[in-house]
């Protein structure tokens, strides 16, 4: 009986530690998930932080990216007029100031031509053997312009077309404004002029005995059309591309600043480029 008094009690003694122990454990458990709440609600918060700076960061890198390559695009527009410039000065043999026969081919048509077209076309008639001074072209793109408009083409096609037409005797280019001439009559014409025939002409008669009778066609045509007169669409042609050469003025401007930093990141990336070559070819030879 005793022994079993004892066990009994030895029972109750192990049951209220495990009582104990179990408060124990209950309290312990109840701080845990308070902390744990806690800590929810922090990275809630930090996470919303992080959201919110993350969108930022991706807006300024946005903002940032959509700057630079703006003003790369700048820069580029300057330097393929500034390219455009360099090969006027050497086709024109540098007898000819750049900026005073832009002005004369600006003022030839009306201000509707980026500066970049106008060296390109002016370009394309001293390749093309059409002219050779800013005062034919300065006629020649005055021409082209006015029957241009009475068609409904913009400056820039038209006066393509009539170089590009003179230059290769193209019909087909002269038709795009109106210019209608037949090479064979031209040849005649010019040689009847010059007290020779057709036949006996050298290439470079033949181009300007078409150039003269293009030139004559044109010049009756646009005496038809009358006093000039300005469109509407020309006001806003004059307003492109006067947009255009602010646009080109300030990449130029920013091309200085931007050439050296530039250079730098070239530098940079093909000092890496080298770098990740050296370290594949290294892991190749060690496989």
């Amino acid at each position: 009986y005793n022994k079993i008094i004892l066990q009994n009690k030895n029972y109750s003694s192990a049951i209220n530690g495990s009582r104990v122990a179990l408060e124990k454990l209950k309290i312990s458990t109840r701080k845990v998930i308070a902390e744990q709440q806690k800590a929810d609600v922090s990275t809630r918060i930090l996470g919303g932080s992080f959201a919110v700076l993350r969108s930022k960061m991706l807006l300024f890198n946005f903002a940032l990216g959509l700057g630079i390559r703006q003003i790369g695009r700048l820069v580029g527009e300057a330097s393929k007029v500034q390219a455009m410039e360099t090969a006027f000065n050497t086709l024109s043999g540098a007898t000819e100031n750049s900026s005073i026969a832009l002005r004369k081919l600006i003022d030839a048509t009306d201000g509707t031509m980026t500066s970049f077209d106008l060296f390109q076309q002016a370009n394309n008639a001293m390749i093309l053997g059409v002219t050779k001074n800013s005062d034919e072209m300065a006629e020649m793109f005055d021409i082209a312009q006015r029957l241009g408009r009475a068609l409904g083409r913009d400056t820039a096609s038209s006066v393509e077309s009539l170089v590009t037409g003179i230059g290769r005797q193209s019909r087909l280019m002269l038709d795009n404004i109106g210019i209608i001439v037949k090479s064979e009559e031209a040849y005649e014409a010019f040689a009847k002029a010059n007290g020779t025939t057709a036949d006996k002409l050298t290439d470079a008669e033949k181009k300007q005995a078409f150039f003269n009778a293009t030139m004559e066609s044109a010049r009756a045509k646009v005496s038809a059309l009358g006093a000039e007169t300005l469109t509407s669409q020309d006001v806003f042609d004059q307003f492109s591309a006067s947009m255009s050469n602010l646009a080109s003025a300030f990449g130029s401007f920013m091309s200085g600043g931007l050439e050296p930093l530039i250079s730098g990141f070239t530098s940079l990336a093909n000092s890496a480029s080298n770098s990740f070559k050296g370290l594949t070819e290294t892991e190749l030879e060690t496989t």
